[in-house]
């Protein structure tokens, strides 16, 4: 057999669904929407007439605004600088005094203001029912009857009523700014106005209680604290003062004094014992100085004694008596002297004035001695004032270490005394600061400007919104027929044939009333048998690429046409004169004689005696003959016919056939197809126009491709000729102009 490369297209893998990158060409949508012109006029006009009815019976209404700027007093004036310069806009905090604005309670608060509950417009709002309504309660009443309607009660009208505020009240913030503006948009320009102004007034008045109250709460609450607060402070004084009687820390009125390093004394005051044990301190050095000085003095009076030097000690030498002695003993020696050079040694004077020489001597001996006796006695005397001085100054430094460890406990006790007081003082301080700015508060918003009654009405804008109904509708009607035109999934164009890889549009199939063999028993031509000559003749004179003898013709799916289109070529085949065979290699559901129906068949006993040949068939259709699967069974129980055997069935009868026609089962179920296609000159994929879709057929290819099959085209059957696309109806004209094609 003769083989053809496949297109350049199937030489790699397999590519993408092409109706899933398709791009509509704007002519395409044009053409789609001229298809589908009546949809698109219906659904306008069903849009567009019911929408000019409703905006053209709106109500006129009437706008007014106040306009609010919040948080006018937040920032003090400190310097000049911050407050000219614009500070940052707070968005949360604006944000949260429109969300109060919105507030149900507002809405209350206006609605009893202005007394809206009796307002005509008010009521007349409330007793409206809408047609919607309207129409499932007439509805209801069919199938079931509805219990009585109470009348309101007034809790309920008011809500009611705050209700119907927030549909007719706007209160927006740009985003950018402190302004809050508020709206109000109703029928009557008066009410309009007054609803404006009176959100605004219950807002402030609002924002001003709500500060008023929150300064007595706050005054209440310091209120409560300020008694538990006094009696803390009077206990904690208390326990100061016991705790002092109890230890006996009575502070000295000493103010503090640098340190001798210039340091600040830290203590907050000096007791008693400290003190005296400062005094005690200096005491002490002083009698410890005057023992060593009396010590020293009484050391040199005895080595004077011990070396007989009278005149060494100091007492002795600055004593007047001692000095009167030493002057009478002088007169005595010098008398004794010169004694003792004119008279003998036992001269009565001379013995005499010895005598009271040393009668001299022994009283300035006696002097001295008594001196000695006194420095002993002074420094006898000096030390024990040294250790009584440091005994008492032992007990003061023990009072003083027990003294300074109860000061710790004191000075905490002094420390809890000074926070309750400093507490104390604050919330007292708090508490006339609140007490007189309860009744000076004012709310941080101001009213810039209030809302004037407008002179005309606001809306609403009939025109713009006529305009917008016209162009939603016709959107809408192009929509709805893209969408009529996309629910056909299924290729409708020669163009969507091509686009599929692979794949080339050997042509286009129309639809046809009755059975086939009607179709070919008339003798008249119609456009179905002359659409399926142009197919036979690209296969039979066309460009080599898709001249074949040997035909196996398939599709995607089941019922898409192909046992009819195959028998359809053969027939054409043998109408010019040829021979054509049919074989129905789909020996799971044989159809190709069903699709006959009842005709007269003559078999002819001169054909050579073969099991593979015996269910063949001459002359179902002029020049046609139909090999059944019925001789091909085996009782191996195999469902596909063996390209071995189509090859040894081709052998016999190829030479006796113009052209030979494969009916195989849809390639995606099952690979009769793909397997036999090796055994001839190419495929022919049949394609229900509507039905098959684009990524059905990628499917297929790609089975086919994988056994390497030879593809010569596609054939887009069973084709409405009203329904196509200008691209296919030009043909189809022409037919028409030779009474080839019935009318529509």
């Amino acid at each position: 057999m003769n083989t053809l490369q496949l297109p350049a297209s199937f030489n790699g893998p397999a590519a993408p669904d092409p109706m899933a990158t398709q791009q509509v060409s704007p002519l395409h949508a044009f053409s789609i929407m001229n298809r589908h012109r009546l949809a698109i006029a219906l659904v306008t006009l069903g849009i567009a007439v019911p929408a000019g009815f409703g905006i053209f019976s709106l109500r006129p209404y009437y706008s007014a605004s106040s306009i609010l700027i919040v948080g006018t007093r937040q920032a003090p004036f400190r310097d000049l600088q911050a407050t000219v310069s614009s500070p940052e806009v707070d968005t949360v905090a604006v944000n949260s005094e429109v969300s109060i604005l919105r507030s149900p309670a507002i809405a209350r608060a206006v609605v009893k203001k202005l007394d809206l509950v009796d307002d005509p417009d008010v009521r007349e709002a409330l007793d409206h029912v809408p047609l919607t309504k309207r129409i499932i309660n007439a509805v209801s009443r069919l199938f079931i009857t509805p219990p009585p309607q109470l009348p309101m009660t007034p809790d309920e009208r008011l809500q009611a009523t705050s209700l119907l505020l927030d549909q007719w009240v706007t209160i927006l913030n740009d985003g950018r700014s402190y302004i809050i503006t508020i709206t109000a948009s109703m029928n009557n320009a008066q009410t309009s106005a007054r609803i404006a102004n009176a959100y605004a007034d219950v807002y402030l008045d609002f924002k001003r209680h709500m500060k008023i109250s929150a300064t007595w709460q706050a005054n209440a609450l310091l209120d409560e604290q300020i008694a538990p607060l006094r009696e803390r402070l009077r206990k904690a004084e208390q326990a100061v003062q016991a705790f002092r009687e109890k230890n006996g820390l009575i502070a000295a009125e000493l103010e503090r004094a640098p340190g001798a390093n210039g340091a600040s004394n830290d203590n907050g005051g000096t007791t008693v014992t400290d003190q005296q044990l400062i005094q005690m301190n200096r005491e002490l050095i002083t009698a410890r100085g005057d023992l060593e000085s009396r010590r020293a003095r009484y050391a040199e009076i005895r080595n004077a004694l011990n070396n007989g030097s009278v005149d060494s000690i100091p007492d002795a030498v600055s004593s007047p008596l001692i000095q009167q002695l030493q002057a009478q003993e002088a007169q005595i020696s010098s008398r004794a002297a010169s004694l003792s050079q004119t008279v003998m040694d036992g001269n009565p004077d001379l013995q005499s004035v010895r005598a009271a020489a040393a009668q001299v001597r022994s009283r300035i001996g006696a002097e001295v001695h008594r001196i000695a006796n006194s420095a002993a006695k002074e420094l006898a005397s000096a030390e024990a004032r040294v250790a009584a001085l440091s005994a008492e100054v032992n007990r003061l430094q023990g009072q003083v270490t027990a003294e300074n460890e109860a000061d710790v406990t004191l000075r905490q006790l002094q420390s809890e005394a000074t926070a309750a007081r400093t507490v104390y003082q604050d919330y007292l301080g708090r508490f006339a600061q609140t007490s007189t700015q309860a009744e000076l508060q004012v709310a941080e918003a101001d009213l810039i400007s209030r809302a004037d009654t407008p002179i005309g009405p606001y809306g609403p804008p009939r025109t713009q919104y006529m305009a917008i109904a016209l162009l939603f509708s016709l959107i809408a009607g192009a929509g709805s027929a893209l969408i009529i035109d996309r629910m056909r999934k299924g290729v409708r164009s020669t163009a969507e044939l091509d686009a599929i890889p692979g794949l080339f549009a050997l042509g286009l199939v129309p639809a046809f009333a009755g059975t086939l063999s009607r179709q070919y028993a008339s003798r008249e031509r119609s456009a179905y048998l002359e659409t399926v000559e142009s197919i036979r003749s690209v296969l039979s004179f066309g460009h080599s690429r898709f001249r074949a003898k040997v035909v196996l013709v398939t599709s995607a799916e089941q019922a898409e046409g192909k046992t009819t289109f195959a028998l359809s070529l053969a027939a054409n085949t043998g109408r010019c004169g040829q021979r054509a065979l049919v074989i129905d290699c789909d020996m799971r559901n044989p159809s190709a004689m069903r699709v006959m129906g009842a005709v007269s068949i003559v078999r002819n006993s001169h054909m050579p005696v073969d099991p593979l040949l015996a269910g063949l068939e001459r002359d179902v259709l002029p020049g046609v003959d139909i090999l059944t699967p019925e001789g091909m069974m085996h009782r191996g129980g195999r469902a596909m016919l063996l390209p071995e055997e189509l090859g040894r069935i081709l052998a016999q009868v190829g030479s006796q056939y113009d052209m030979i026609l494969l009916d195989t089962p849809p390639a995606l179920a099952f690979p009769d197809a793909a397997v036999l296609s090796r055994q001839t000159d190419g495929v022919v994929m049949v394609v229900k126009w509507g039905r098959t879709s684009a990524s059905t057929l990628v499917q297929a290819m790609r089975t086919l491709h994988t056994y390497d099959a030879r593809t010569l085209g596609a054939v887009l059957t069973q084709a409405p000729p009203h329904s196509l696309g200008e691209a296919e109806k030009h043909p189809f004209r022409i037919y028409s102009h030779y009474g080839l094609l019935p009318p529509g």
